[in-house]
């Protein structure tokens, strides 16, 4: 069982999933006192939840997909209990969407802004042939809700692409450290770890 303090600092890593950090920077960004930041991070250390990355520490997103699910999680309900709107439609696409094994997250400005001008969601879908199909029932989904959402498609052979190409400027790249996941998060990692070599 985590700590809140443990539980502040993983929700931290995994919403910058390619950043490092340091112990201290941590304790910064969190405004968490260093001692009790390390403290609390020996142990996820440990558990190689984060992992070192020369003098820094990064996080372990090739293993543990459950537990980051969970933090992931953690992260997406404090969104989703601020916001109804964004949290009936999920549960709508969660529910009307023909395909079962999928991942659905929001990112940008909706992840980085308190006030956001529109809704970035991005759906990952198994065959790039079912591309067109999943758009369509994703646009009549969400064309009943008054966000401005811009929303896309993509296959997991798409994924592979963007995460291989570590330098481009594309989708998956800027996901990775602006995100929300709302459905699919152990999913979603198990993709990260595939695609990045």
């Amino acid at each position: 069982m985590l700590t809140k303090t443990q539980l502040r600092i993983m929700k931290l890593f995994v919403s910058k999933i390619t950043n490092r950090f340091s112990l201290r920077g941590v304790g910064k960004e969190l405004g968490i006192h260093q001692a009790l930041t390390y403290r609390a991070s020996k142990e996820l250390i440990g558990k190689k939840l984060i992992i070192p990355d020369d003098d820094k520490y990064v996080l372990n997103y090739k293993k543990h997909h459950q537990e980051l699910a969970y933090f992931e999680y953690q992260r997406s309900k404090e969104l989703l209990d601020k916001n109804k709107d964004i949290s009936l439609m999920s549960d709508e696409i969660i529910e009307e969407f023909p395909y079962g094994y999928f991942v659905m997250l929001i990112f940008g400005s909706t992840v980085s802004s308190p006030k956001p001008r529109d809704l970035d969601l991005l759906i990952i879908i198994e065959n790039t042939e079912d591309i067109e199909k999943a758009g369509k029932h994703l646009y009549h989904i969400t064309r009943n809700y008054d966000n401005k959402i811009h929303s896309l498609v993509i296959s997991f052979e798409s994924v592979y692409e963007m995460l291989g190409l570590r330098d481009n400027k594309n989708v998956m790249n800027e996901v990775l450290n602006k995100h929300l996941i709302l459905y699919g998060a152990e999913l979603f990692y198990r993709l990260i770890n595939k695609g990045r070599k």
